[in-house]
């Protein structure tokens, strides 16, 4: 169902209950114009959805969970314009996903690149799938800059976690992470996680090995 209310500068509208991307979409955007600006007011939860689709639509690219998973947004701006209004939001976002694929991840490559003590863009990893069991992602955002929590992807034989700022506009990316093995069974000594930093421009990622790494080869 599918309602609006429009009243001396402020409108609402609201989708409680809608199919889409094959799953669930409930979802609400508020506009209250102030001598100010814009006050804009977003929130969405798509539950069992098929990550694939809702990226396409996103228009995002690289990186897109190919799997079924639920994904919540809300997020409040204010500005004169969609961009300054991002460039300051603050709210949250979260998502995970079941078993699947990451689209537009080598792994393969990813490990032994970073094995070698290589500094790489993510372009150079692109090609190819991450078949994955689990993925989550938590963030916070704040003055429109991304804090990620949490950000993890587990396939049976692999384990990849970041954490650090992601910006909506300018400034440059400052995350940290590392890939190893999977949990094995208890008792046995896993091989030591890679470590890695990862700047450069949101659209433009560059992955570099740390000190840490480095020293360790």
């Amino acid at each position: 169902a599918a309602t609006a209310r429009v009243n001396d500068g402020f409108a609402a509208f609201d989708i409680s209950d809608a199919s889409a991307f094959g799953g669930n979409v409930q979802t609400g955007l508020r506009f209250d114009r102030k001598p100010e600006g814009t006050q804009i007011e977003l929130r969405l939860l798509a539950s069992e959805i098929d990550g694939g689709a809702f990226g396409a639509a996103a228009g995002i690219t690289r990186l897109v969970p190919v799997g079924r998973g639920t994904v919540s947004v809300i997020l409040k701006g204010q500005g004169t314009t969609w961009e300054e209004i991002m460039e300051h939001a603050n709210g949250s976002v979260a998502a995970s996903f079941g078993a699947g694929a990451l689209a537009g991840l080598d792994m393969d490559r990813f490990v032994t690149l970073l094995g070698e003590g290589q500094s790489f863009p993510l372009e150079e990893v692109a090609k190819g799938s991450f078949p994955i069991e689990a993925m989550e992602v938590k963030a916070s955002v704040a003055d429109g800059v991304a804090s990620i929590e949490t950000a993890k992807a587990r396939s049976a034989a692999r384990q990849v976690t970041l954490s650090g700022t992601v910006p909506y506009r300018g400034g440059s990316l400052a995350l940290s992470g590392s890939v190893g093995p999977a949990a094995g069974p208890a008792g046995e000594e896993a091989a030591k996680p890679l470590p890695f930093h990862v700047g450069g421009a949101w659209n433009n990622p560059f992955i570099a090995p740390t000190a840490e790494a480095l020293s360790a080869e």
